[in-house]
């Protein structure tokens, strides 16, 4: 064969080969402009939070809620003001971290069986004191949040393209909030007061397949980097023998998420 022939088949072959990559890895605006791992295939893996923003109005009776909760590393922070006043709580606290962990326990998981889990694991304090109190009064709060379920791309539709959305289907979801009391006096001289529990609520909740889903956008997946935003619109009405409970919540949530290491 000669080498005319030879570089005629090698382009053809290349010809043939290039779509089907290109195919494969469903490139999207903010993916790699080439890259030999599908989509599927950059997304399994284990996850850290690195970065997160969201930003939710929360209407109750006429009373609009913002909440803004902000996670840069491991520092966690959450600003909750009710819109038109001065009333504002800010409560600055941080990513949980096990023992031996270099990161935080804020990470999700996504296996190349479908299966997916979400922890999410955050403490803050709060000075409860007065001005003119001779105590210190600090509440400590620690909360950790576990979510396991499914993972899968949904298809292309409207303004989206194939495999351009995640969708977390959530199966099971656990939220632990522990509450402790810190008091400390004038008179303690320095000593340590240690903190004492005053409080624990565990809530459970299970779904039927296909009951409950997160969706995100995704902005950005690259090898070492995935972007995701949600649109948050939900409306929540319960009605029990007479007594109701509603809300809306409106905003929005972006996630950079880094390898675990």
């Amino acid at each position: 064969m000669n080498a005319k022939k030879s570089l005629s088949l090698a382009i053809a072959a290349i010809m043939v080969i290039l779509p089907i990559v290109f195919s494969s890895c469903g490139v999207g605006d903010g993916d790699p402009f080439l890259s030999f791992r599908s989509r599927k295939q950059r997304v399994c893996g284990t996850w850290t939070v690195t970065n997160f923003q969201s930003e939710v109005i929360r209407k109750v009776n006429n009373i609009n809620t913002k909440t803004v909760t902000t996670v840069d590393g491991d520092s966690w922070k959450q600003v909750i003001t009710i819109v038109g006043t001065d009333s504002t709580r800010t409560l600055i606290g941080k990513i949980t971290k096990e023992p031996n962990q270099a990161e935080g326990s804020y990470f999700f998981t996504f296996d190349k069986n479908g299966k997916a889990l979400m922890t999410y694991k955050y403490e803050y304090d709060e000075d409860l004191s007065g001005e003119d109190d001779d105590v210190s009064t600090v509440r400590q709060t620690k909360v950790t949040e576990e979510m396991t379920g499914t993972w899968n791309f949904l298809g292309g539709i409207d303004e989206y393209k194939d495999k351009e959305r995640l969708a977390f289907v959530i199966e099971d979801k656990k939220t632990t909030t522990y509450e402790y009391e810190l008091i400390t006096s004038d008179d303690d001289e320095g000593g340590v007061s240690l903190p004492r529990l005053i409080g624990t609520n565990v809530v459970n909740d299970r779904y039927a397949n296909g009951e409950m889903c997160t969706v995100y956008a995704i902005i950005e997946l690259r090898n070492k980097e995935i972007k995701l935003h949600q649109n948050i619109n939900t409306f929540y009405l319960r009605n029990d023998n007479g007594t109701g409970e509603s809300y809306q919540d409106n905003g929005y949530e972006e996630l950079i998420l880094k390898p675990r290491q």
